[in-house]
């Protein structure tokens, strides 16, 4: 299973939407997707349309303790190959130890049942975003071609030490000079293999939320739903590991899984050929606005 965090220090940044929106286009490719919410604000829950109200358990219940039932954690979302993990309540319990969620995510049933987890955290430095890019496989921070996005991307690469990481530039304008010039500072900063597809400004992404849905199921020909489609492409060729060998579940997994809500059946292996980058970096500003 391989572990993709989404964050920045910033807010507004397109953060929860994008990764309710990568979760969704994970698992619409057939990738078994866990999507964790670490953000108390809950807002991922609302974007995939999930009823969280008479959870029993939540994130606060790993980071206390990393052997919690699975079965209590876990919520079923309406989207095939799709589960959720909702946030907790804002609290500073002393119980709570950042360590816990990689402990948690190493656990061999998670592994045999999940290909990929996408955890959102919240926009600010706390024990939640630690524990996050601690357990990490990956991280994307989604930045605004701004002064501030710039900024921003600084101040979290001192908390990365060596995780690999990919930066997702959100409504960039190519017509606009500031945001051209905050675009190639990024990139002399971080090298071009760092930047992903971007993702530009599109309404539907908002109505989508709105309606509790991803935007590939909301309104699968817009252009929101193509550039997360394409901004997925794009992680798969970064990082390999997140389109995994499908082989079939063995009858010791089976057991293993036994307790979960459902088991979706594995997709058959797909052709690694068709993963691409997508759109080189010289063609994003021309097309991110086409």
């Amino acid at each position: 299973m391989f572990t993709l965090v989404v964050t920045n220090r910033k807010g507004g940044t397109a953060k929860t939407t994008t990764a309710v929106n990568l979760a969704a286009e994970f698992s619409k490719q057939g990738r078994r997707c866990l999507l964790i919410d670490l953000d108390p604000q809950g807002h991922c829950s609302l974007g995939v349309g999930a009823q969280t109200e008479n959870r029993v358990s939540d994130h606060h219940h790993i980071l206390a303790n990393s052997r919690q039932a699975l079965d209590k954690l876990l919520h079923e979302t309406s989207h095939d190959n799709l589960f959720f993990i909702p946030p907790g309540k804002k609290t500073d319990s002393q119980e709570f130890k950042k360590e816990r969620l990689a402990k948690f995510l190493s656990r061999k049933q998670l592994h045999s049942y999940f290909d990929i987890a996408v955890i959102d955290t919240p926009p600010n430095a706390g024990l939640e975003q630690q524990a996050a890019i601690e357990a990490a496989d990956g991280v994307l921070i989604p930045f605004l071609p701004t002064p501030l996005g710039k900024t921003g991307i600084k101040d979290l690469m001192q908390d990365l030490n060596k995780t690999p990481y990919g930066l997702i530039p959100i409504m960039l304008d190519s017509r606009v000079n500031l945001d051209k010039q905050i675009l190639s500072d990024v990139i002399a900063e971080h090298g071009t293999e760092k930047i992903l597809r971007g993702v530009r400004r599109n309404v539907k992404l908002a109505e989508a939320f709105d309606a509790g849905q991803p935007v590939n199921i909301f309104d699968a020909k817009s252009r929101g739903a193509f550039d997360y489609h394409m901004l997925a492409e794009d992680i798969a060729s970064l990082w390999p590991r997140v389109y995994p060998r499908q082989t079939p579940l063995s009858f010791r997994e089976q057991a293993q899984i036994k307790r979960f809500p459902r088991k979706p059946s594995r997709p058959a292996a797909e052709d690694s050929s068709v993963t691409h980058r997508g759109i080189r970096l010289k063609d994003k500003c021309v097309q991110w606005n086409g």
